[in-house]
C-alpha cells in the first residue's frame, strides 16, 4: 500500500540551528520511519487535524540553501494542521516560511501549502488527475506514457508551486 507523501520545506535555518535543532529533536527517527520527531514538534495527537497516523520518512538539513527538509507519510490526508501548528510552536519554524507539497496516494492530485506563524499562506490544489489518466502511465501495453512522465508532471508542479512561494514571500527570484 502506498502512503500519501508530504514533502516539507523550512526555509531559512541556519547550519546552527540546524545542529541545536537535531539536538534538541530527535531527527534520526526517520531512519527507523517513526513518528517520534512528529510528536515531538506538535506533542498534541488533537492538533494533527484527521490524521490517524504519520511517520517521518526522511530528514535532511542542506547547508547551501540553508534548508531543513522532512518527508512524511500519512494513509490518505496531508498533515496540513500539523504543519500549521508546528510553524506556530515550534521555535525553530517560527518566523520562517514552510512549504508543503503533497502527493496523494493514489497519485490523483498533488497539493500545496504554504505557512508561516501558524498562519496559512497558500492551499492550491497543483495538479488534479482522473483515475484512468493516472492508470495509462502505470499500463505497459501503453508505449506513450511512462511512469517516469506522470513523475514529472507531480514535480514540475511542485517545484513551479516551491519557486513561487519562494519569489513571494522570500523574495528570491530564479534567474536561471
Amino acid at each position: 500500500m502506498k502512503p500519501t507523501r508530504s514533502f516539507i520545506t523550512v526555509y531559512g535555518i541556519s547550519p546552527e540551528d540546524a545542529k541545536d535543532f537535531s539536538f534538541d529533536y530527535d531527527t534520526s527517527s526517520a531512519a527507523i520511519g517513526s513518528d517520534d520527531l512528529m510528536e515531538q514538534l506538535v506533542p498534541n495527537n488533537g492538533s494533527w487535524g484527521d490524521i490517524g497516523w504519520m511517520e517521518l520518512e526522511d530528514y535532511e538539513y542542506e547547508e547551501e540553501n540553508r534548508t531543513m527538509l522532512m518527508t512524511i507519510e500519512t494513509k490518505w490526508e496531508p498533515p496540513t494542521e500539523w504543519a500549521r501548528v508546528a510553524s506556530r510552536d515550534c521555535p525553530y519554524f517560527q518566523n520562517r516560511l514552510i512549504t508543503m507539497s503533497t502527493i496523494a496516494r493514489d497519485e490523483c492530485w498533488v497539493e500545496g501549502n504554504a505557512f508561516m506563524d501558524g498562519e496559512p499562506l497558500q492551499n492550491k490544489r497543483l495538479l488534479n488527475l482522473e483515475s484512468s489518466e493516472v492508470f495509462k502511465y502505470y499500463d505497459e501495453e501503453n508505449e506513450e506514457d511512462e511512469v517516469d512522465d506522470l513523475d514529472a508532471l507531480m514535480w514540475d508542479a511542485i517545484n513551479k508551486f516551491e519557486q513561487v512561494c519562494r519569489d513571494f514571500y522570500l523574495g528570491e527570484e530564479n534567474n536561471g
